[in-house]
């Protein structure tokens, strides 16, 4: 799969922006929440939540913003080659595939250390956090440093396997 081409660029730029979306509504779980479950109309809805995805810019520090679009990118990219390599190679009834969690990672690490708590707490480890030296921030490092490997070994992998499966 070429990198430049249409068929890479949209599909991660698509899933680039639901995962921006994604993590912008968790950060204001408890307002997205009464909003949709509100007695409120649909109008007024729709103008909280484009609100809130408004104010993603004023409640995030611009590094976290960066890491945030960063490790959205890297989400993009690599499920977009994920999938291409298993529709390639999804006729090969042997072939088992493992995939990782460096997405979690993303997700419990973006923005701020506050806003993946809640993802924390579901593994028990939300408090914990705090007693990291940078007070969560490592998370974001860790996933941006993992993501790129997985993209790496993914664009590495995706180029043998398409050799592979054209010698066959």
């Amino acid at each position: 799969m070429n990198l430049f081409s249409k068929r890479f660029i949209v599909p991660t730029l698509v899933i680039a922006f639901f995962y921006i979306i994604l993590i912008t509504y968790s950060m204001n779980i408890r307002i997205l929440k009464d909003t949709l479950f509100g007695d409120y109309n649909v109008i007024y809805k729709f103008k909280i939540l484009f609100t809130l995805l408004q104010g993603m810019w004023t409640a995030m520090s611009s590094f976290g913003l960066t890491i945030l679009f960063l490790i959205a990118l890297l989400t993009g990219a690599n499920l977009t080659l994920l999938f291409n390599k298993m529709s390639v190679l999804k006729n090969y009834k042997s072939l088992r595939l493992v995939v990782g969690s460096n997405s979690l990672f993303g997700i419990v690490g973006s923005g701020c250390a506050s806003c993946g708590l809640p993802i924390l707490s579901f593994l028990g480890l939300s408090g914990s956090v705090m007693y990291l030296p940078f007070h969560g921030a490592e998370l974001s490092y860790i996933s941006l440093i993992f993501l790129a490997i997985s993209f790496y070994l993914l664009v590495k992998n995706t180029n043998q396997a398409c050799v592979l499966a054209k010698k066959i």
